[in-house]
């Protein structure tokens, strides 16, 4: 009788601890807290308050471009998929397709290119350095929660 309530009570402890397990968060999840982050961080780290919003401003469009390229990307995957299972698809229209995903790719990689460097433009250099590391951090989660 002793054992069964020793084992009742580890049992117990052993549900309650696992009740208070946080679940893992998804990459998605991992991406926005990181933002969240990386937002107060600029508004620390820069103490002019309409740079540090401008560059708030910039990581929301940054965000959505990515979000973009990755619709892009998906969409392309899509396409010559649709392709494949044709099996009168011509060489021409692979050829056009895959035309079509890399100019999209070329076209987005150009504008995260030029908003880096805007953004880079409105900080100090001693701002920019010290917002690398969280810098780095979240755009490595925004990639991460969309597979590129």
């Amino acid at each position: 009788m002793r054992h069964l309530r020793i084992l009742t009570a580890f049992a117990f402890v052993a549900a309650l601890a696992a009740c208070k397990h946080k679940p893992e968060m998804t990459p998605a999840q991992v991406a926005v807290e990181d933002m969240t982050q990386f937002q107060a961080e600029i508004r620390k780290t820069v103490k002019d308050s309409a740079r540090a919003e401008q560059l708030v401003g910039m990581t929301n469009e940054f965000q959505q471009l990515v979000t973009s390229a990755a619709a892009n990307d998906s969409a392309a995957v899509a396409a010559v998929e649709a392709l494949n299972a044709d099996f009168s698809a011509t060489r021409a229209q692979y050829d056009t397709e895959l035309t079509r995903a890399r100019a999209g790719r070329r076209d987005n990689l150009k504008k995260l290119s030029d908003l880096r460097a805007r953004m880079a433009a409105i900080v100090t250099d001693d701002e920019w350095a010290q917002l690398k590391k969280a810098r780095v951090k979240v755009m490595d989660a925004q990639m991460n929660a969309l597979s590129l």
